[in-house]
């Protein structure tokens, strides 16, 4: 499948900076595989442009291609590989507006530092003047943020636009399977999220289920290693962070005890942490309307990782069976099992996007009587002079939702400060029983199905 799909917003935004007519640089980064090349390819399509993508290698190496790159484009002939005269180049010839564009630019930078302090004075001194519209794009997005964007960066406060390119919505993601079902559609966001390379192999006549099975279960696949390949790509030492989420894959959200499963010291477990968020794996949770750190959780928020870590990792043999036909029986009676954390994201993003609530997140906490509990989610909005929340539990079970939950919902709701006004809502894959739909119609509580929640698509 060819056909671009989605990313409407990301494309109007830079179009939108690219009409300014004046010098622009965009720092964009994003986790490797979510679509920043083909948003950018997309985007100087129909525009002057150079088009440069670093590699791994020396410096020497990038400086050469760089150089080649820039007197192609121009048909000039320097040999000089200095980055001065090669900045200097492409000025004299951004008379017209020009898009240069650096992909995998921490490559470039890691073997050439120089590149940094050069684009600094290029831009103080000549960049400026000109209608260069400049991007920098990388995948580790540790480095964009502190090399590039960071205080201590040559590059600080010379961006003048900066775009996080995310893993797309599952509304989104939905748009590359058609023809599927609305189930299928959210297991398909369930095993690989909204990482438009992934959702390519999904295209066509293909059983969803045989084919996460012939992708995740036989040697060799594509995505049959893919979240140990990016760990090894990207950080040192991938033993210690594939413990890490081994512990959170299976269940585990506190601190200690992740520390304490991974056999890592608390301090080190959360630096590692803190570099999986980076890569946008993991995500530190806090209850919404609470800062005490000791309520933090970690939780894993890329789906790949969490169906990889969860329905694959040391259970292959478990799972396959004598055939590809009976590993795909097993994995979709699995499936509603597993799909819990990736149904709260998808009704956290409709919560955002169709209800109002630009502000989401979870609760937990104790209720009166010593019980533990925890709210799916939460949406905040400032109303009235007031703030409104809107309160949810999400249930992707094969049963109806009965008004039991929505009691129970209500009870846990009492204990979460910070609202003027609390409403409620359902969200459920089999649809709701007679005895909610007639206690949400005469309270105003808000049901949501699956299938209302393609209606969009």
């Amino acid at each position: 499948m060819n056909k671009f799909i989605g990313r409407e917003k990301e494309l109007e935004q830079l179009e939108q900076w690219y009409t300014e007519d004046r010098f622009e640089f965009v720092a964009m980064y994003g986790r490797r595989r979510v679509g920043k090349t083909e948003i950018i390819n997309q985007f100087v399509k129909d525009k002057r442009a150079i088009f440069f993508t670093a590699v791994r290698g020396k410096g020497s190496l990038n400086m050469r291609l760089f150089n080649e790159t820039v007197n192609e484009a121009f048909g000039t002939g320097t040999g000089d590989l200095y980055f001065d005269k090669l900045f200097k180049i492409i000025a004299n010839n951004a008379g017209e507006r020009l898009v240069l564009v650096i992909d995998e630019f921490p490559y470039f930078a890691e073997s050439n530092e120089d590149i940094l302090s050069a684009l600094q004075i290029f831009i103080d001194h000549i960049a400026q003047r000109t209608r260069l519209f400049l991007i920098l794009c990388g995948s580790s997005m540790s480095f964009m943020k502190r090399r590039v964007l960071g205080y201590e960066s040559p590059l600080y406060g010379r961006r003048t636009h900066e775009m996080h390119i995310r893993p797309m919505s599952y509304t989104e993601s939905a748009k590359f399977l058609p023809g599927k079902s609305n189930y299928e559609k959210a297991c398909v966001y369930g095993a690989v999220g909204g990482i438009p390379m992934y959702l390519n192999r999904f295209f066509g006549e293909k059983d969803v289920f045989m084919t996460i099975a012939k992708e995740f279960f036989v040697d060799g696949s594509a995505l049959s290693s893919e979240p140990e390949s990016l760990i090894l790509q990207e950080l040192k030492d991938p033993k210690r962070y594939n413990g890490i989420i081994e512990a959170m894959a299976k269940g585990l959200s506190r601190l200690k005890d992740i520390s304490d499963r991974s056999g890592i010291v608390a301090p080190e477990a959360s630096k590692y942490l803190d570099d999986l968020i980076d890569l946008g794996y993991v995500e530190k949770v806090l209850p919404l309307n609470e800062n005490s750190e000791r309520k933090s959780r970690y939780y894993l928020s890329d789906n790949l990782f969490r169906f990889f870590y969860q329905m694959v990792v040391g259970k292959r043999t478990a799972i396959s069976g004598s055939s590809l036909e009976e590993t795909s029986r097993t994995l979709e009676s699995k499936f509603p099992d597993h799909m819990g954390r990736t149904f709260e994201a998808m009704c956290s993003q409709y919560m955002r996007e169709r209800m109002g609530y630009p502000t989401t997140g979870k609760w937990w906490g104790s209720l009166p009587r010593g019980v533990s509990a925890e709210i799916d989610l939460i949406g905040s909005v400032g109303r009235g002079g007031g703030v409104e929340g809107m309160f949810a539990e999400c249930k992707f079970t094969r049963r109806k939702t009965d008004a039991d939950t929505l009691e129970e919902l209500k009870e846990k709701a009492d204990m979460v400060r910070g609202f003027n006004t609390k409403r409620y809502a359902v969200f459920s894959r089999s649809g709701f029983t007679d005895r909610l739909e007639e206690t949400a119609e005469a309270e105003g509580v808000t049901l949501v199905s699956l299938d209302m929640m393609n209606d969009i698509i």
